[in-house]
C-alpha cells in the first residue's frame, strides 16, 4: 500500500471569514432583529405595552398592600395581567375592576430568612396564588374588595424552621410572624 494513501488527510488551519459576509442588507436586517430582540427580552413589559410590577421602595406605599391608583389604566391592566389564573377568571376581574366592584394591589413577598423553599398562599377575592419566596422580591398582583382582607397562608415549609415571610413596603420589609403550613394571617389593604 502506498504510505500517501493511508495517511490521514491534512486540514487546512482556521482563517477569518471576510467582513463582507456580515455587511450588507442581509447583515442590516439581522442586527436590527437582534437588536429588537435584546431590547424586547431586556424590557419584557414593552412587548405588551404594560408596566412592570414594583421592583423598588419609591413605588410602594407605606403600608404592606400598594393600591393601584383607579385612575391608572395601564397600572390596572398590567396588575391584571400579572394575576396568576386562568384568562376566564382575569376577565372577571376586569369586569369586577371597571364596575368599581374591586380594585388591584400589589403584595410584594420577601423570605425574611434564608430562601429555602419556603411557599405561601395569597387569597384574595376568593382567588389563590401560591408564591415561593426567596430574597428576591416577589410581586404579586391581586384583586382586593375595600374592607375585605387579603390572606396568607403557609403552604410549604421548605427546611424547617418554619414559613418566613415579609412584605416588602416603601419604609422597608414588614416581617410576619413565623408560620406553620396550613396556619393564615390576615393582611388589610
Amino acid at each position: 500500500m502506498d504510505s500517501h494513501h493511508s495517511a490521514a488527510p491534512e486540514l487546512a488551519g482556521p482563517s477569518l471569514m471576510p467582513a463582507r459576509s456580515y455587511l450588507g442588507v442581509g447583515g442590516g436586517v439581522l442586527a436590527a432583529i437582534l437588536a429588537l430582540s435584546c431590547a424586547l427580552y431586556a424590557f419584557p413589559a414593552a412587548r405588551t405595552g404594560l408596566k412592570a410590577p414594583p421592583a423598588t421602595a419609591e413605588e410602594l406605599s407605606a403600608g404592606v398592600v400598594t393600591v393601584v391608583a383607579p385612575e391608572d389604566s395601564i397600572g390596572i391592566k398590567s396588575a391584571i395581567a400579572a394575576v396568576d389564573v386562568p384568562e376566564t377568571a382575569r376577565s372577571e376581574i376586569a369586569r369586577a375592576v371597571q364596575t368599581n366592584q374591586r380594585q388591584m394591589a400589589w403584595l410584594v413577598f420577601v423570605d425574611s430568612m434564608d430562601p429555602d423553599g419556603d411557599v405561601v398562599a395569597v387569597r384574595a377575592s376568593g382567588l389563590t396564588q401560591n408564591i415561593t419566596l426567596s430574597k428576591a422580591w416577589t410581586p404579586v398582583a391581586v384583586p382586593i374588595s375595600p374592607g375585605s382582607p387579603i390572606e396568607v397562608t403557609g403552604v410549604r415549609d421548605g427546611l424547617g424552621g418554619g414559613i418566613t415571610v415579609a412584605l416588602a413596603t416603601r419604609n422597608g420589609p414588614m416581617t410576619l410572624r413565623i408560620l406553620s403550613p396550613g396556619e393564615t394571617l390576615e393582611v388589610m389593604p
